[in-house]
C-alpha cells in the first residue's frame, strides 16, 4: 500500500498532518497535551519550523517526541545554549527539535533533520489556570494565527525563519477531548465553536460520583479558536497549597479570590469608544462587531457619557467630545453602528489611540476598543496604553484573535477584557463589561498570609478588582509544618465612601501531595512573567536573577529554549544540512470577510469535498445526552433533501462517526436552554409505573418547550427540528404521524407551535406573548384549517408539566427493548 499523505488542494506535500488535544480539567486547572504529527514526504532531510499559538497564560511544562520507536523528553536550557546545541546536532547530521517563544508569546517548533520518508510526534503538556468571570467561564484554545498589521521583525521581534505565514490552499485537522472533574460538572457546557458531544459518565476510582467528558461531534480543521464555555458557576474563593521540591523548606499557595463588594452603590459610566474598522475586521467580525456595540449601547443610562470613533489606517471620530446618553445621542450613536464597515484599510492602533484620548472630556474617562487585535507592533501599544491613565476594556472579536495583546492591554492599565466568537451571543459579555465599569474603585489590596509563615515572594495583584472575577495569587512561604500552609487566607482592601479595610474574600486552601512540582513551577513562571514585564521599577538585580530562575524551574521563557537532540547511528546520519520547511497556517476562518463562520448546519463544502459547517441557520450546534437514534430521525430527513447521491453518503458517514457513545442530542449553538426543572423537564416517570418505557415520555414539558421558544426569539420555525430535538418521543412521534399524513412538515410544525402557544401555561410566558416576544406567524396555506383542528383537538387537556393523551398514547405501540427481545424469542 502507499503510504497515507497531506497535500495542498492543489496537491502539494504537507509537513504538518494535524494536531489532537486530550486535556483534563479538574477545579480550576486545566492539565492539556497536545500532539503534532509531522511527516517527511519528500526524498531529502528536511528542517520543519512551525509557528503555534498557545492561550493565554498556559505554562509549558514539558516537551517529548516520538521518532522511529523511540522517545526522547527536552530539556529547557539558556537560549543562546539551546540554540547552539541545536545547530551544531544538525551540522553533525543528528536530528533536533528546539522549541522557542516569540516576541508576542507565540511558540516556534524546529524540527531539523526530518529524512526522507520519516513521521515523528511532538507531544507538548501545558497547564494553564482558570478564573471564572461572573459566575462564567471561557476556557479558549487558539489554533491558528491570523495574518496581523505591521512588519513581523521590526514590529513583532520575529527571527525572519519563525515569521507566521498562511496559505489559503492548506487544511490541517484538528481533535480535541476534554474530562471534567470537580465543581465544573454541575456547569452549563457548550461552544459556541464548534459542534461538540457532551456525556456524563460514572466516575471509576476517583471521589468524583460521575465525570464529564467533551469531544468534538465533527471533523474540525486548525482555522478557528476552540471555545468552550460553562456558566452557572459557583461564585466561591479556592486554594491549593503544596512544598516546593527543589526548595527544601519552602511551601507554595496558589490562592483563587473571588472579591465579593459589601456595597452595590454604582458609578456612572465615561468612555470613548474605538472601533477597529480595518480590512482584517470584515466579514464575520465586523457584523459581531455591530452586535457588540449595539449591546454597549443600550446598556447606557442616564448620567452616562461616551464617545464614538473608527479605525484603520486613519482614525475617524463621530463625537468631537463626549456626548450625554441622551435619546438623540443615542439615536445617532445606534445609526453610526449600524454603518460600520471593515474599510478603512491597515490597523494603526497606536496612533487612532493617542487621537482618541485626545478628544475632550472627563480625565477619568475609560477606553473601550473593539477589535481583532491583529498587529505587530505591541509594545508601543501597550506603552502608550500605560502611560495613559485611562483604562482600556476590550471587546476581542474573531475566530482568531490576538488574545495575548488584547489581556496585558487590559491589565496593564486596570481594565478587563471580553471576547466574542463569530455568531456567538454577546448579552452576557455585554452585562459583565458594565458591571466592572460601574463598580466602585478597590483600592490598597492586600492578602493577609498565614501566620507563622515566612514570606519569601508573592506575585502581584492585578490593577483593579472587580466584584466575582477571580484573581489569582502565588506566595511562596516558609514554614516546617503544612498545616502551617492551611491557614485562612483573606484579601482586604478600601472602597470610596466606605470607611476602613473590607473584608473582600477569604479562604482555606487544600494541601496536595503536587508530586511533579506543578504548583512551585507555576509560581515559578509568574514571578518570572511580572519581574520581566515590570520595567525599570524592577532592580536590575533581579532581572539577572531571572535565567536562571526559568532554567532551574525548566520554564520556557524569552530567556530559554527547550532543546533535544536525537543521535543517529553512523549509517543513518544527514550527508547535508537540511532544506527549510515552513509550516503555513490554515487562514483564520472569517478573516477579512474570506468565507464566514456565523452559523453553522451540516452541509458539504464543494470546494474540499470535506463536511464543514456553513452559513445555513442561525447556531452551531452542541451535542448533549439524548439517545442517538433521535439525531438519526432528524438528519435523515436532511439526508432525503441533498439531492447529490455522493453528498447523502457523506452526510451519513458523518452521522455515523459520531463518537458519542449510547446518548446523544443536537441543539444549536449558543442557544440557552430551560433548566431541567419539575415544570420545565419531565423524566418520563410521570407517564408510566415500567421503567423502560421512560425514554419515550422524558424531555420537555409543555411549559418547557414554550421556555425554549421564550429564551430564543431568534430561532424560527425553519430550524422547528433544533426546538423539538430536546422533546419526548412521543411527541416527535406524533408530529411524524401527522407528517406522514400528507401534510407539509413546515406547515405541521407552525401550527402545532401556534397551538401550544395559544395555552397560558406560566405568568412568564403569558406576559411574554403579550408583549409581541413569542408568536409564530400564521400559515395562509389553503386546507390548513382541518390540520388546526386535528391539533387543536389533540392538544386539549394540555397542562404545562403534562402532554394530553392524545399524544402520549401514539407511544405505546412503540417497541421497547424488552418488548423486541421478547418478540425475538
Amino acid at each position: 500500500m502507499n503510504n497515507a499523505s497531506f497535500q495542498t488542494v492543489d496537491g502539494q506535500d504537507l509537513n504538518l498532518e494535524g494536531v489532537k488535544a486530550r486535556g483534563r480539567i479538574v477545579g480550576r486547572m486545566l492539565d492539556m497535551h497536545l500532539e503534532q504529527r509531522f511527516r517527511n514526504p519528500e526524498a531529502a532531510n528536511v528542517e520543519v519550523v512551525y509557528t503555534f499559538p498557545l492561550p493565554w497564560q498556559a505554562v509549558l511544562l514539558g516537551l517529548e517526541v516520538e521518532l522511529n520507536g523511540e522517545t526522547l523528553k527536552g530539556t529547557v536550557k539558556a537560549r543562546s545554549t539551546a540554540r547552539a546545541q541545536y545547530e551544531e546536532a544538525l551540522s553533525e547530521g543528528d536530528t533536533g527539535v528546539l522549541l522557542t517563544v516569540n516576541h508576542d508569546g507565540t511558540y516556534t517548533l524546529e524540527l531539523g533533520n526530518l529524512m526522507a520518508g520519516e513521521s515523528c510526534v511532538v507531544r507538548l503538556h501545558y497547564t494553564q489556570v482558570l478564573q471564572p468571570e461572573q459566575g462564567s467561564l471561557r476556557l479558549m484554545l487558539p489554533t491558528t494565527l491570523a495574518p496581523r498589521y505591521g512588519d513581523p521583525i521590526a514590529d513583532g521581534g520575529y527571527e525572519p525563519h519563525a515569521v507566521p505565514e498562511v496559505d489559503l490552499g492548506v487544511e490541517y485537522p484538528f481533535d480535541i477531548q476534554l474530562t471534567v472533574m470537580g465543581e465544573l460538572v454541575l456547569a452549563q457546557i457548550g461552544s459556541p465553536t464548534h459542534p461538540v458531544a457532551i456525556r456524563s459518565l460514572p466516575a471509576v476510582g476517583m471521589k468524583e460520583t460521575h465525570v464529564v467528558d467533551i469531544r468534538l461531534a465533527a471533523r474540525a480543521w486548525l482555522d478557528r479558536d476552540f471555545v468552550l464555555l460553562f456558566t452557572d458557576l459557583p461564585q466561591a474563593s479556592q486554594g491549593l497549597a503544596a512544598w516546593d521540591r527543589l526548595d527544601n523548606g519552602l511551601g507554595v499557595v496558589m490562592a483563587g479570590f473571588t472579591p465579593q463588594l459589601p456595597t452595590h452603590v454604582t458609578r456612572p459610566v465615561t468612555m470613548k469608544v474605538l472601533v477597529d474598522c480595518s480590512g482584517s475586521m470584515n466579514g464575520d467580525s465586523i457584523q459581531a462587531a455591530r452586535r457588540a456595540l449595539q449591546g454597549i449601547l443600550a446598556g447606557l443610562k442616564e448620567g452616562d457619557r461616551f464617545s464614538l470613533s473608527r479605525f484603520g489606517s486613519e482614525v475617524e471620530h463621530r463625537s468631537k467630545a463626549l456626548w450625554k446618553a441622551a435619546p438623540a445621542a443615542l439615536a445617532s450613536a445606534r445609526n453610526w453602528v449600524e454603518a460600520l464597515e471593515a474599510d478603512m484599510g491597515g490597523t494603526r492602533m497606536n496612533d487612532a489611540i493617542l487621537s482618541t484620548l485626545a478628544l475632550p472630556g472627563a480625565d477619568a474617562s475609560d477606553l473601550l476598543l473593539v477589535t481583532d487585535g491583529d498587529i505587530h507592533a505591541i509594545d508601543d501599544v501597550l506603552e502608550t496604553a500605560r502611560q495613559s491613565g485611562h483604562r482600556f476594556f476590550v471587546v476581542g472579536i474573531g475566530s482568531s484573535v490576538s488574545e495575548g495583546l488584547l489581556r496585558r492591554l487590559a491589565e496593564d492599565t486596570g481594565g478587563s477584557g471580553e471576547f466574542v466568537a463569530p455568531g456567538e451571543q454577546v448579552e452576557a459579555a455585554v452585562l459583565r463589561l458594565y458591571h466592572r465599569m460601574r463598580s466602585p474603585a478597590v483600592r490598597d489590596a492586600r492578602v493577609q498570609w498565614p501566620s507563622g509563615c515566612t514570606l519569601h515572594a508573592a506575585s502581584n495583584l492585578p490593577r483593579s478588582l472587580f466584584e466575582g472575577d477571580d484573581i489569582t495569587v502565588f506566595a511562596r512561604l516558609q514554614t516546617h509544618q503544612a498545616e502551617s500552609l492551611k491557614q485562612s487566607l483573606q484579601l482586604w482592601g478600601r472602597l470610596d465612601g466606605v470607611e476602613g479595610e473590607v473584608l473582600l474574600a477569604e479562604l482555606t486552601p487544600e494541601f496536595i501531595a503536587d508530586e511533579d512540582n506543578t504548583l512551585a513551577r507555576l509560581a515559578a513562571y509568574r514571578r518570572y512573567t511580572q519581574l520581566r514585564q515590570g520595567g525599570e521599577e524592577v532592580p536590575a538585580v533581579l532581572i539577572k536573577q531571572l535565567p536562571a530562575l526559568a532554567e532551574r524551574y525548566q520554564l520556557v521563557t524569552n530567556d530559554t529554549s527547550l532543546v533535544l537532540v536525537k543521535e543517529r547511528a553512523d549509517g543513518e546520519r544527514a550527508q547535508e544540512m537540511p532544506q527549510l520547511r515552513k509550516v503555513k497556517g490554515m487562514l483564520a476562518a472569517g478573516h477579512g470577510g474570506h468565507g464566514s463562520v456565523m452559523a453553522y448546519s451540516i452541509r458539504e463544502s464543494v470546494s474540499s469535498g470535506r463536511l464543514q459547517f456553513g452559513k445555513d441557520s442561525s447556531s452551531s450546534m452542541v451535542l448533549h445526552d439524548i439517545q442517538r437514534d433521535r439525531i438519526r430521525q432528524i438528519e435523515s430527513k436532511a439526508v432525503r433533501k441533498l439531492k447529490h447521491p455522493s453528498r447523502s453518503e457523506k452526510l451519513r458517514a458523518f452521522i455515523d462517526s459520531i463518537d458519542t457513545g449510547p446518548t446523544a442530542t443536537e441543539t444549536a449553538k449558543g442557544l440557552q436552554e430551560p433548566r431541567k426543572t419539575g415544570e420545565f423537564w419531565n423524566d418520563g416517570s410521570a407517564y408510566s409505573n415500567d421503567p423502560s418505557e421512560w425514554h419515550k415520555y422524558a424531555g420537555l414539558t409543555p411549559a418547557g418547550l414554550v421556555e425554549w421558544l421564550r429564551l430564543n426569539p431568534q430561532v424560527g420555525v425553519a430550524y422547528a427540528h433544533f426546538i423539538l430535538m430536546e422533546a419526548p418521543l412521543c411527541l416527535q412521534v406524533w408530529l411524524e404521524q401527522l407528517i406522514t399524513q400528507g401534510h407539509p412538515e413546515d406547515e405541521v410544525i407552525r401550527l402545532f407551535i401556534e397551538q401550544l402557544l395559544s395555552h397560558d401555561l406560566t405568568f412568564r410566558q403569558t406576559v411574554a406573548k403579550a408583549l409581541g416576544h413569542l408568536k409564530v406567524k400564521p400559515t395562509r396555506r389553503g386546507g390548513a384549517d382541518a390540520l388546526r383542528r386535528d391539533i387543536q383537538q389533540s392538544l386539549s387537556g394540555l397542562t404545562s408539566e403534562r402532554w394530553p393523551d392524545a399524544v402520549v398514547h401514539v407511544a405505546e405501540d412503540t417497541p421497547t427493548p424488552q418488548r423486541a427481545k421478547a418478540s425475538q424469542s
